[in-house]
């Protein structure tokens, strides 16, 4: 079993719905998945109007999809964690409980580089 991490920077639908799926597939592997999302991307993990960028093609084709869905299969298999920046949630003065049911915790990245270990990162900006 693997461990991989997610470093997810950007909001665009199309890049927010890429880590997802990747998150599925990984975990129904057997992999452990860590996502960091951190930047813009943070308000696209929030439960009340979370906003996601839909610029790109794929992103406008996407729209009409639950993109949390792919986190929320992840999830069941309890092989995901999905962590919200301390220092981007700061800034835009989100705490833990108006984020989504997908996000486990608000972390550093030093916390976010140790729960990797030695695993590959993937970055998504």
């Amino acid at each position: 079993m693997a461990k991989v991490g997610i470093v997810l920077g950007s909001n665009e639908l199309s890049k927010v719905l890429f880590a997802g799926m990747w998150s599925v597939i990984s975990t129904s592997m057997g992999d452990e998945v860590v996502i960091f999302v951190t930047m813009d991307v943070v308000k696209a993990f929030v439960k009340e109007n979370p906003e996601m960028k839909i610029s790109d093609e794929t992103s406008k084709k996407a729209s009409n999809e639950d993109v949390m869905g792919f986190y929320r299969k992840a999830k069941k298999s309890g092989r995901l964690k999905v962590y919200a920046c301390s220092y981007v949630s700061k800034l835009f003065g989100i705490e833990k409980g108006q984020y989504s049911d997908v996000v486990d915790d608000i972390v550093g990245i030093t916390s976010f580089q140790m729960e990797v270990g030695g695993g590959q990162i993937i970055s998504v900006w």
